[in-house]
């Protein structure tokens, strides 16, 4: 039978087509990263997620950092900004410059109890400045209960540093 062998020579084929899902399991087994909300990620690591997340935000398909970014979002922030396809379109609209920015720099976190905000100062696509602030809480209960998650990203002040433009 021709048709057993050819089956198998088409698994990893397929394997490949699956990596490629958003969400997918076998995508974060090959890359060994667990991309979403866990107690253990720091409010730095939550924005340099999301950051390298929108600086390649097609890869591995069209919008998917659209779905990590989301998936760190508070349920605040979600209930203002969602569903996923409203919250792509926002980013693409309001920060247009950090999708496939080319470098991110991040400013001294500032962290008081539940509360974080950091400031980035990132290089878009044509290599101009731009500076932001994320806005960050630890959660309290439900299924983030201890997560860092961003409440809010606005752009910071030119001139000042991101972290105190608040």
């Amino acid at each position: 039978m021709a048709l057993r062998p050819l089956l198998l020579r088409m698994i990893p084929g397929f394997l490949a087509l699956l990596a490629m899902l958003p969400g997918s399991t076998i995508a974060a087994d090959q890359t060994k990263l667990a991309i979403g909300p866990d107690p253990a990620l720091s409010p730095a690591a939550v924005v340099q997620l999301q950051l390298a997340a929108l600086a390649k935000v097609d890869q591995p398909v069209r919008d998917a950092g659209f779905t990590i970014v989301f998936g760190f979002a508070s349920p605040g922030n979600r209930s203002q900004t969602g569903p996923l396809a409203h919250f792509a379109a926002l980013i693409r609209e309001t920060y247009p410059a950090m999708l496939n920015h080319r470098s991110s720099t991040l400013a001294p976190l500032i962290s008081e109890g539940r509360q974080a905000i950091q400031g980035v100062e990132l290089i878009d696509r044509s290599g101009v400045s731009h500076r932001y602030v994320f806005a960050l809480s630890k959660q309290t209960d439900g299924p983030y209960k201890d997560c860092w998650l961003t409440d809010s990203v606005y752009q910071a002040d030119q001139d000042g540093e991101p972290e105190v433009a608040i």
